[in-house]
């Protein structure tokens, strides 16, 4: 146990670590929430468990988000169950690590955060303003806004980057369009609001990584390998 607690403080106290932090708190939310939650059926009050759980989700209704407006920050990382968890991280860490690869830490951070609000704000408009969806009580939970703005960005940054499964390769790009044109279809349905939280998500991550590429005298920070050739560039105007 004690191991345990030294590897997790190690890692939120290394600077430019804000990935495997961000999954660390994944898993300790869905542990804390399950240990709640199991705590509850078992003593007999259930109700509390599914109290909190409203406490953390995004509500629909504006009355209810009103009163708790920090769950446009907490419902990302309410889960509804280990096989939703272990496929959110596991998307997360390994469109994570491409982007961490080319880039500082902060912008996985900051296309989290982004996709989270996108998403978030849309799946909220949409139960105050859509007339099939205005009036219904429902909530939004999970971080798949967050992890679609992740997943466009790197396809933005990447476009070559393929899919290797089994003996056959695709195109990365190619699997992120169907899994938004599934979404797309989903938005006729009454899960619209938890889609179209996704392709909000998306549609952030794209602007982000649009902006980032093309601006770089903006921000000379997130390509590292662009900034190492521009500086030898340099070098050599200067020589010549």
């Amino acid at each position: 146990m004690h191991s345990v607690y030294a590897y997790i403080r190690n890692h939120f106290k290394q600077p430019g670590n804000g990935f495997v932090q961000l999954i660390l708190l994944h898993i300790l939310s869905f542990l804390l929430l399950f240990l709640f939650s199991t705590g509850c059926y078992i003593c007999g009050y259930e109700a509390y468990s599914t109290w909190l759980y409203r406490k953390l989700a995004l509500p629909s209704l504006y009355p209810l988000f009103i009163k708790q407006p920090w769950t446009i920050i907490t419902y990302s990382f309410v889960h509804k169950g280990i096989v939703d968890l272990f496929w959110d991280m596991l998307v997360l860490y390994v469109f994570g690590q491409r982007i961490r690869a080319i880039a500082r830490s902060k912008h996985i951070l900051r296309l989290y955060c982004l996709g989270q609000a996108v998403g978030g704000i849309l799946f909220f408009i949409l139960y105050q303003f859509s007339p099939p969806f205005k009036g219904v009580a429902t909530e939004l939970a999970g971080p798949s806004a967050a992890i679609y703005a992740i997943m466009v960005a790197v396809c933005v940054l990447m476009p070559n980057l393929r899919l290797y499964c089994f003996f056959f390769s695709l195109p990365l790009k190619y699997v992120v369009v169907a899994l938004l044109a599934i979404a797309f279809m989903h938005l006729p349905t009454q899960h619209a609001g938890y889609y179209l939280a996704q392709l909000g998500g998306a549609l952030a991550g794209y602007v982000y990584a649009r902006f980032c590429k093309n601006d770089l005298d903006i921000n000379h920070s997130f390509f590292s390998l662009h900034g190492v050739r521009s500086s030898k560039m340099t070098l050599r105007v200067t020589k010549t």
